[in-house]
């Protein structure tokens, strides 16, 4: 990529970051607010993405502390890493130059924009189970109503391959988080004195509002991290590559989750803040505004 093509002299990008700005109206704000996610089709363009595919292979080329395998044993590979961001160059790259801080900033109605951490997630190799639905925040230290996810996949997905969401469920309850349990999905991973069981909505998805899309590379979506959101299965001969970058704004704060701990952990933040403190920390570089 270019000088032009990061925004330097003749500045296109600048256009191209304008456009996609403009496509967050007061609708789509709203159907954030309400449903707790919303689909941004063909939002990045190549570029961004070859961006994105290589700031990923040099993740799993050199994994952090956080990497893991779910469900060893299973015929297909299901990956994820996350907190490596100080270390992949095209991820600093992607949020320093492209629109998608100020996409973020927009739906979520921040002047101020941190990140949180950014995730990537891996199934290849043969057949993978389906993620467990789950919330987020329940794992995080933070809370509030300015903050967001946004969920981008480097291949095509039918809709059976997608990531799924109930749609409104940001609203409430906070359920306890899964354990990965390969003979219950809803097994709780946190004191369960703390927060109620998950249900069972993989065995009752008539009763649940679910929403899911194909989708292409370059669709985006964005979405609260108190949603219910499960990664359907993936099939023989198939893959999904996806890039989680957690963002949030003015209102958020540190929150702790007793009997649960913090995931991820982020060393020293508790020391440095008690709960309601307004979530900042060397840890969480801010992306906007730009210096």
């Amino acid at each position: 990529m270019d000088r032009d093509a990061r925004g330097g002299r003749g500045r296109p990008e600048r256009a191209a970051a304008t456009a996609m700005t403009d496509r967050i109206t007061p609708e789509v704000v709203r159907k954030f607010e309400t449903d707790g996610a919303v689909w941004l089709p063909g939002l990045l363009t190549r570029p961004w993405l070859d961006l994105i595919e290589a700031g990923m292979r040099r993740n799993i080329n050199s994994p952090g502390p956080n990497s893991r395998r779910h469900y060893p044993g299973e015929p297909g590979t299901f990956y994820d890493d996350h907190c490596n961001y100080a270390a992949i160059p095209e991820f600093q790259r992607l949020l320093e130059d492209s629109p998608l801080a100020d996409v973020m900033a927009k739906i979520l109605q921040t002047a101020n924009l941190w990140l949180f951490f950014e995730q990537i997630f891996v199934k290849e190799g043969g057949h993978s189970r389906r993620t467990p639905w789950h919330q987020d925040t329940p794992y995080f230290m933070a809370d509030g109503r300015q903050i967001g996810s946004m969920w981008i996949s480097l291949d095509p997905l039918a809709s059976e391959e997608t990531l799924e969401v109930v749609a409104g469920s940001h609203l409430g309850p906070l359920y306890n988080g899964t354990a990965f349990d390969p003979d219950d999905d809803t097994a709780p991973v946190f004191d369960p004195r703390k927060f109620p069981r998950l249900p069972d909505i993989e065995r009752e998805r008539e009763k649940w509002n679910i929403v899911s899309r194909a989708s292409e590379p370059g669709d985006v979506l964005v979405m609260h991290p108190s949603i219910l959101h499960g990664g359907a299965e993936i099939r023989e001969g198939h893959r999904r590559r996806t890039l989680s970058i957690r963002m949030f704004g003015d209102d958020v704060v540190y929150v702790e989750r007793p009997g649960a701990g913090h995931s991820p952990a982020f060393p020293g933040v508790s020391e440095a803040l008690n709960p309601g403190d307004p979530l900042r920390h060397p840890w969480f570089p801010r992306l906007l505004p730009r210096t």
